[in-house]
């Protein structure tokens, strides 16, 4: 992936940079997924490649080595039963669900603002993720100043898109659920034409009760448990996004 964007940035022009970009998103959310799961369990046994594999993430996916580290491990996976602690919560102050739009927009803005806050209690691991933040944005500032159209195009709107993208996913797979333990909290997808792109993510409640677990152990813990969780929190489709209030839309005349 990384080395198409490379050729796109030095040798694509007019229309056709805009094309690869849009035809190189769907490739770039299921790299999203690499960069969760390699969070999660790192790829590598040695510490330098896992940073410059982190780093080659970030310029598809906008979350820099560590950032998913403090707001998602840390964060999320720790708070996601206590609505008032979650770094994205999915509930409104009133403890109505959130609209879609509204989630994805305020916790998209809110990503690094929550890595900061987060990072206030985890202060050696807050000041890596300093330290590889800015070795991360060494080549992006690098591509601007040689061709910031390019990068531009290539780079910086895909990994915002992306931001984009991973919260709207979390939306789907957590939204309009339950607090009462790891079984009515996420939505799976059993299905393979999801888990394929996403490295097995479908399985979420599995993922959640073993975020250590590698993804590709998940579908085996996942038949283990799938008796203990609800019906309604195994989706016969794709698109988990439209699950969140599709109840009451439905029962809406």
């Amino acid at each position: 992936m990384f080395s198409i964007q490379l050729a796109l940035f030095f040798f694509s022009e007019g229309l056709t940079t805009w094309l690869a970009m849009l035809a190189l998103l769907p490739v770039q959310v299921s790299c999203g997924a690499i960069c969760h799961n390699h969070h999660h369990v790192n790829t590598f046994r040695k510490r330098p490649l896992n940073r410059l594999f982190e780093c080659i993430l970030y310029l598809q996916t906008g979350t820099s080595p560590f950032s998913w580290t403090l707001h998602h491990n840390i964060g999320h996976h720790k708070l996601y039963l206590d609505p008032q602690k979650d770094p994205s919560p999915w509930q409104q102050p009133d403890g109505s669900l959130m609209p879609r739009w509204r989630y994805v927009l305020v916790n998209t803005l809110m990503i690094y603002p929550e890595i900061h806050r987060i990072g206030q209690q985890h202060r050696q691991l807050y000041r890596r993720f300093l330290r590889m933040l800015v070795i991360a944005n060494i080549p992006l500032v690098a591509a601007l100043t040689y061709d910031p159209r390019n990068a531009l195009i290539l780079f910086v709107i895909p990994m915002i898109t992306m931001l984009f993208l991973l919260l709207d996913n979390t939306y789907g797979q957590h939204a309009d659920t339950g607090f009462e333990d790891h079984f009515h909290a996420s939505r799976n997808v059993e299905l393979k034409r999801y888990n394929l792109p996403s490295w097995n993510l479908g399985y979420h409640t599995a993922h959640h009760m073993l975020p250590g677990l590698h993804w590709s152990k998940l579908p085996e813990l996942h038949a283990n448990i799938r008796h203990r969780i609800p019906d309604h929190l195994i989706a016969d489709h794709i698109f988990l996004q439209w699950e969140p209030g599709r109840p009451q839309r439905e029962a809406t005349p």
